[in-house]
Parts: structure tokens; C-alpha cells; sequence
């Protein structure tokens, strides 16, 4: 999985946004909010395209958290990034 391109993470005033740079002005902008987690799991996926178990690994290795709230994360960000068409 990777991210697409056109879409940027943007930090405003300490929280950090996923906006599309190629959004049509007909409509308002979406903007989706990511957590810290889910701010380290979309600069892994910016650099390059990576599996499940390497977002895993990657999360168990730089936070405290365990593996099955590391799971749930990588789901809900997967999950989440998908429906709104941001990641391949």
C-alpha cells in the first residue's frame, strides 16, 4: 500500500489534516484528521509502498502500544484511507 499522489498531509495549529491538492473549488474541501499513529502510518506509506506486517513491526518498534491496538489502528487508517480513495 502506498498513497496516492495528490494528497498531502498538512499540520494545522498542532493537528494534522489529509487534504486532496487537486480538490475541485465547485465544493467545500475534506479534510481528514489523522492521530499520531495515523500521522506515522501515512509518512511510512508516503515513502514507500508497504505491507501490513511492516506498518506492524514499525508501530510496535517507535510507540508503546500493543500489538492488537496496533492492529485496530492499522485497520481503522487502512480502512479509512481506502474509502476515501487515498491510498493504492
Amino acid at each position: 500500500m502506498k498513497i496516492k499522489d495528490g494528497f498531502e498531509l498538512i499540520n494545522r495549529s498542532g493537528v494534522y489534516v489529509v487534504e486532496c491538492r487537486n480538490k475541485s473549488s465547485d465544493g467545500p474541501a475534506n479534510a481528514i484528521t489523522l492521530t499520531e499513529t495515523a500521522v506515522f502510518l501515512w509518512n511510512l506509506l508516503k515513502e514507500k509502498d508497504v505491507t501490513k506486517t511492516e506498518m506492524l513491526g514499525a508501530l510496535i518498534d517507535n510507540f508503546e502500544i500493543s500489538t492488537v491496538l496496533a492492529l485496530s489502528d492499522i485497520d481503522i487508517f487502512v480502512r479509512t484511507m481506502k474509502e476515501n480513495g487515498i491510498i493504492e
